[in-house]
């Protein structure tokens, strides 16, 4: 960067990653661009219809999935809450879906949620935070076995879930009666120091 350069503006936003499970699998089996293309254009629209109106600043391609970011001008803590509500409200627009498509063009996501500072560049954020953001997304059952106090690996879901970080579990606690927080155990992410406690989100209605 030259020293003219301005510097990206830095905000807190609650940063999502949602992966498509299996997409590669589906994609080889059935086709990329038969069944694997549309799906992915799909959640890429759907994601688009539930943050509409809850903040939603970035939305971008990782190629089996998104980054997406939801920025609240008012309170960075209810940018989590809206973060939240969209993609538990994203699960229950892909389940709808899943009921009126053929087997294998069926969606199934995994979502991680963490809150912090980003560096926003266009069309995409940057910065450690986005860093443990794919972290808690790439964390699964065989993960378990080297965390601290772990739920059993059989009871870790295996899609259509969502897991967030201790500075999100912590919102919730505080602004939000709506959900059942459950944690999975103190785990060592890479690139980070120490361990983090990771949480599994359930709605209350469904705990």
């Amino acid at each position: 960067m030259s020293d003219g350069a301005a510097l990206p503006e830095v905000v807190t936003e609650a940063i999502v990653v949602i992966d498509l499970v299996e997409s590669t699998l589906t994609s080889n089996l059935f086709g990329w661009y038969a069944v694997g293309r549309q799906g992915l254009r799909d959640l890429r629209a759907l994601i688009g219809e539930v943050g509409a109106d809850q903040g939603l600043r970035c939305l971008k391609s990782t190629g089996d999935g998104y980054l997406v970011t939801f920025h609240n001008p008012h309170s960075a803590e209810m940018a989590a809450i809206c973060a939240i509500e969209s993609v538990f409200e994203l699960l229950d627009r892909i389940a709808t879906r899943n009921n009126a498509v053929s087997e294998e063009r069926a969606l199934n996501l995994r979502c991680a949620v963490h809150l912090g500072e980003v560096d926003v560049v266009a069309d995409d954020r940057e910065g450690p935070h986005v860093s443990l953001a794919f972290r808690l997304d790439d964390i699964t059952r065989a993960s378990l076995p080297a965390a601290l106090n772990p739920i059993p690996p059989e009871e870790f879901p295996l899609r259509n879930y969502v897991l967030c970080s201790e500075e999100v579990a912590g919102i919730l606690e505080r602004r939000s009666a709506q959900w059942d927080l459950r944690s999975i155990g103190l785990l060592k992410l890479k690139g980070f120091p120490g361990w983090r406690e990771v949480f599994w989100v359930v709605p209350e209605a469904a705990a």
